[in-house]
């Protein structure tokens, strides 16, 4: 059920003594009007020793980035006229990205998780609450769903560019209602943003990217996992490739074997494809042996179609595109985010935005 915001208002001015410690709040006023016709949703007068403070305080019901971004504009407009003011950014749960946005603007924050921030004069309030982990993955898990990530790889795959709705929907295989439901989880978060002609455009790739990946492992695909007498790598990779061609399977390498033909970083043992309904046949066709430990060919079933988008031939190999390379390596324990790091350095080109 959405709470209202008049509700989130009343809240907040009974709840400021404990959400400030160390400040004494001194006096509350809700929705009062200030010069120029703007109101601020509290005006809160605080002490801290001989030290006094209005506190401008703007309340929304989501704390995530673009509500922060439209109260960093609001608030700075009052500001204009109220300068010994300190503007502060209020919501239930404030995002971590919305924390750095509202520092870096030289804006307080606070939440009712507990998390903290104000800095004016001699006054310095810096407050993390242990509930912000779960509530950050509980946010990303929407995008993480599997047709989502569809629309996150188009975005991420097509960054210079913008897009409409139904360009990514024909792109992404899915209705225009599900891309919307995603561009506007991502548009919330700050990611994307519209331009002039309403188009979507990608604002923050690399974070976006590092995102995903920080909360991503190759094996939401279905590992099977093998081992195969042949110890060349590369020899496996080719033997590998051939096979699934000539058995019409759709495929592409991924993980440290994908990293060899793109940007090549550090040694490897294991291969990893993807392989669409492909594990049986391609383990009848090279005598692989199923282990549970050991392996050195892991062969995946793809969580979603979307990881072949972007493949392309290297070298006459399949590989999945750097985007999902990048994604795939990442949280690999075996050197995986120094080699996905490579990835990006090397191989991925995302626009400067100003």
């Amino acid at each position: 059920m959405a709470v209202r915001e008049s509700d989130l208002v009343s809240r907040f001015a009974a709840e400021l003594p404990r959400l400030l410690p160390g400040l004494a709040v001194e006096q509350v006023t809700p929705g009062r009007e200030v010069p120029g016709g703007r109101s601020a949703n509290l005006l809160v007068n605080v002490r801290c020793g001989r030290s006094r403070r209005e506190l401008l305080m703007e309340v929304k019901a989501v704390g995530e980035p673009r509500m922060a971004e439209l109260a960093i504009a609001r608030l700075g407009r009052l500001r204009e006229t109220r300068r010994k003011s300190y503007p502060v950014f209020a919501a239930p749960f404030v995002s971590r990205r919305t924390r750095e946005l509202c520092r870096s603007s030289s804006m307080g924050y606070v939440d009712l998780l507990g998390n903290a921030y104000l800095r004016y004069g001699s006054v310095l309030i810096d407050r993390v609450s242990d509930a912000n982990r779960p509530l950050e993955r509980r946010g990303l898990r929407s995008l993480l769903a599997p047709k989502a990530t569809r629309v996150i790889r188009a975005l991420l795959l097509g960054a210079a560019e913008s897009h409409r709705i139904t360009e990514l929907s024909e792109t992404c295989s899915m209705s225009p209602a599900g891309v919307y439901f995603v561009v506007k989880l991502l548009e919330t978060k700050g990611f994307v943003r519209r331009d002039v002609g309403r188009r979507i455009v990608i604002s923050e790739p690399r974070r976006l990217l590092l995102e995903w990946a920080t909360n991503w492992t190759v094996e939401k695909s279905q590992a099977h996992r093998y081992f195969s007498f042949e110890k060349n790598p590369e020899q496996l990779i080719a033997t590998l490739s051939e096979t699934a061609k000539n058995l019409n399977i759709e495929h592409a390498f991924t993980g440290m074997a994908g990293a060899s033909l793109v940007a090549p970083f550090t040694r490897y043992e294991d291969v990893w494809l993807y392989a669409d309904d492909g594990a049986q046949r391609l383990s009848e066709s090279l005598d692989l042996r199923p282990v549970s430990s050991g392996a050195n060919v892991v062969i995946l079933d793809p969580y979603d179609g979307g990881v072949f988008v972007g493949a392309r031939e290297i070298r006459g190999i399949s590989v999945v595109s750097d985007v999902q390379l990048f994604v795939d390596l990442y949280t690999n324990p075996a050197r995986g985010q120094e080699q996905a790091e490579q990835i990006l350095e090397k191989a991925i080109r995302f626009p400067v935005t100003p």
